[in-house]
């Protein structure tokens, strides 16, 4: 069994049912994150993980041992929180050592310990230090060092970064995962930030009211999303959405794409998962960078140049395809300006195609 497994588990609170039946299993040094929008029940999750709530149902099992009913202490894991939960009395030295002088740590064996973590964190200026004297990001490694110094089995980390700056959250991004890679420490990590999903985990659990609605490497949720609520949520911008019938044309399954009175039937690949279909209402679904701007080209439609939005190597282009907005990532040098036509030819190779009515994957 993996450093964590996670089967079945359920939570309700009388009638109202947070989590469905949750299903996750990582071997030991990985990184999964459990991402979804406020209320989904990450945080629910990662408390029963933590031993801070009971599951309704189910099993949780760390390491080789099911741990429903061993206390959150006994349960070898350590937690940072949003909050950074620092003594403001004592400083950081005392700060990092509290948890092991509450377990009998021997004097000489907690100096070596706070010595080594905080050499890892670069924060050895920093021990002789109140938490009111430092910044947001550094006393987030002090919470960090705090859980480091426990040497657990699993690490949890609930939403670390939301309380910093975006600069600060950079920054402490990159560390944590250095940190992981130089440690191979086992972490769960909650989040609703899809960007941190998709830079610092190994694997992603997407969840969504109560249930996992995909999990899966940050690359295969990215190109092959389950469904329309994973392919929204996981990207940034998000991907385009638009609505299609499936045709058939000289044998070929695709869709017909319209802008400026312009129409074009464009084939799509993962035809024989679409045969007897042909007639359906689908989304097609395609990201941003996955268009090009090209002079003249088979599938590729003129259209209109609605607005810009320039982040420096990329701008982004809105404009209309079959009547919905829709973004296309550009390099500066081929984006027009709004008023203007750009000819776009989508890269159907990448395309996804979404049931209109379930919103589930079809190809």
């Amino acid at each position: 069994m993996g450093a964590l497994a996670i089967k079945n588990v359920t939570k309700s609170f009388g009638d109202t049912h947070i989590l469905k039946g949750i299903d996750i299993e990582i071997d030991s040094g990985q990184f999964l994150i459990l991402v979804g929008p406020s209320g989904c029940g990450k945080s629910t999750l990662m408390n029963i993980i933590a031993g801070l709530e009971a599951p309704t149902t189910g099993e949780v099992h760390i390491g080789d041992r099911m741990v429903n009913n061993i206390a959150p202490k006994d349960r070898d894991i350590a937690m940072v929180f949003q909050s950074y939960a620092l003594y403001p009395t004592m400083n950081v030295r005392q700060n990092i050592a509290f948890g092991m002088e509450t377990r009998g740590v021997p004097k000489k064996e907690q100096e070596e310990i706070i010595a080594r973590v905080a050499k890892m964190l670069q924060m050895d200026h920093l021990l002789d230090r109140k938490p009111s004297q430092l910044s947001g990001g550094q006393r987030q490694r002090v919470a960090m060092g705090r859980a480091l110094a426990r040497d657990p089995i699993l690490f949890l980390f609930d939403e670390p970064l939301s309380n910093l700056d975006a600069k600060l959250r950079v920054e402490m991004r990159t560390e944590i995962k250095q940190l992981h890679h130089r440690l191979k420490t086992t972490i769960v990590y909650v989040t609703h930030d899809q960007i941190e999903a998709m830079t610092l985990g190994d694997k992603i659990a997407v969840m969504k009211d109560g249930v996992i609605q995909q999990f899966g490497s940050p690359q295969e949720i990215y190109e092959q999303p389950a469904n329309l609520f994973v392919a929204s949520f996981i990207g940034s911008p998000s991907m385009n959405f638009i609505p299609c019938h499936l045709a058939e044309q000289a044998g070929q399954i695709g869709v017909s794409l319209q802008s400026e009175g312009e129409a074009r039937f464009v084939p799509l690949p993962n035809a024989a998962k679409l045969a007897g279909q042909v007639g359906k209402k689908v989304i097609l679904g395609l990201r941003p960078e996955q268009f090009d701007a090209v002079e003249n080209s088979e599938n590729s439609l003129a259209c209109k140049v609605h607005l810009t939005e320039p982040t420096g190597p990329d701008t982004m282009v809105l404009t209309q395809l079959n009547g919905i907005e829709i973004c296309a990532r550009l390099h500066p040098r081929d984006a027009k300006g709004p008023g203007e036509t750009v000819r776009l030819k989508p890269d159907m190779t990448k395309a996804v195609v979404f049931d209109a009515e379930t919103e589930t994957r079809l190809a």
